[in-house]
């Protein structure tokens, strides 16, 4: 398991509709809300599953969230997976 935190370019409640529409568009499914929720996003070489939680409420134009992986595929590093996670929103 490892976390990590990203800033997300604007609102809890436009992570929210970002995040799930991104999520599903690829198959995956998302269940969340503007506080915390869950993800698993399926990829060629095994699912990615995970949690995130909005850390607090933005006081600037970025959201602070820390999202952690439960679940990857062994040969994947964190680093990628974060990546590939931003790139989504």
């Amino acid at each position: 398991m490892s976390t990590f935190q990203i800033d997300f370019p604007g609102t809890p409640n436009q992570f929210t509709s970002k995040a799930g529409t991104a999520i599903k568009e690829k198959g995956g499914t998302f269940d969340g809300n503007e506080s915390k929720g869950t993800f698993h996003i399926k990829t060629a070489i095994g699912a990615v599953e995970g949690t995130y939680e909005i850390m607090g409420t933005p006081t600037g134009p970025k959201t602070p969230i820390s999202v952690t992986i439960t679940k990857k595929p062994l040969i994947v590093s964190t680093n990628k997976i974060k990546d590939a996670i931003s790139d989504f929103f």
